[in-house]
């Protein structure tokens, strides 16, 4: 199991997270560096998760399934939200040059926490393949490629998430496990 990053674990670090996530009108927080992720074994078994004209992406179980089903984990997440969450799924995802994610693929989740952790190398900003969050009231939250970061987002019943689409001229592949915790 790989570790956090010490900084993050440190309590001024933790306070100030806390302090940020809370703060923002759409709640979220970006780590970079968050793991030591030389650690990790990364060959995921991955199939087909294809729906012609929509979406081009293989899907499999998430490389760090253990560690986001931790209380380690979870006791880092409890502290740099200030929420009590409770695990529900989790997967690795890799997106294709041509993908196209539609935002609507997630309208009926309940309130959650969204937890992606960005194992994609050597991304190219015209490639696309952003991270997107929306919510009815608020401005859209857009992420780019960052390897090895982990990005946490609060989403609100009816609010969505995506990663939306990939260049056909990308040369690589966006790839990410995305977990989900459930909020009260």
């Amino acid at each position: 199991m790989p570790d956090i990053n010490f900084y993050y674990l440190e309590e001024a670090t933790l306070s100030n997270l806390k302090r940020i996530f809370m703060s923002s009108d759409f709640p979220f927080v970006r780590l970079s560096k968050f793991l030591d992720i030389e650690s990790v074994d990364y060959s995921p078994e991955l199939k087909d998760d294809e729906n012609i004209g929509y979406f081009k992406r293989k899907k499999g179980s998430a490389i760090l399934e253990d560690f986001w089903k931790s209380t380690k984990f979870t006791d880092f997440l409890r502290n740099v939200t200030g929420l009590d969450s409770q695990f529900s799924s989790a997967h690795h995802l890799s997106y294709s040059a041509g993908d196209y994610s539609l935002l609507h693929m997630d309208e009926s989740e309940p309130k959650r926490l969204a937890v992606v952790y960005d194992f994609t190398k050597q991304w190219r900003l015209e490639w696309g393949g952003y991270d997107i969050y929306t919510s009815p009231d608020k401005e859209p939250l857009i992420c780019n490629r960052d390897y090895g970061s982990l990005m946490i987002v609060k989403l609100d019943k009816g609010d969505l998430s995506c990663t939306r689409y990939v260049s056909l001229k990308s040369k690589n592949d966006a790839v990410i496990d995305f977990s989900t915790y459930l909020l009260d």
